[in-house]
């Protein structure tokens, strides 16, 4: 005999998972688009069907054409040359920055603050 009481509690622990609301732009699992998705579609082909009839989609087309034909033209460099390239880039990036720093250390601090302010601070420019 296989009795079953309802009002008892059962014997399997049971969770519970919440169910997020979803948005309203994101289609759940088995429905059907929403109508934002679908205007958004229509407005998207109409667009295509006017660039089309006017030739710009054959413009970009031709554009991107006539770049790739330029681009094999060009004349890339080996994995050396452009190992090179970047040591040489950095040194002169370092070099330069080097000279920054000390121009301005001498012209900011030894220069400017240390004789121009005592200069004026004796009185050089009273007449």
């Amino acid at each position: 005999m296989n009795e079953t009481n309802n009002s008892a509690a059962p014997n399997v622990a049971t969770t519970t998972a919440e169910v997020p609301l979803s948005a309203p732009d994101v289609p759940s699992v088995g429905s059907p688009l929403p109508i934002s998705w679908l205007i958004g579609g229509a407005i998207l082909l109409l667009v295509l069907y006017i660039a089309k009839k006017k030739g710009l989609l054959d413009r970009i087309r031709f554009f991107f054409l006539q770049t790739r034909e330029e681009l094999v033209k060009c004349s890339w460099p080996t994995r050396d040359e452009l190992k090179g390239s970047t040591w040489m880039v950095l040194a002169a990036v370092f070099m330069l920055g080097f000279f920054t720093f000390m121009a301005d250390l001498f012209l900011g601090d030894m220069f400017i603050q240390r004789f121009l302010l005592e200069y004026l601070a004796k009185g050089g420019l009273t007449t």
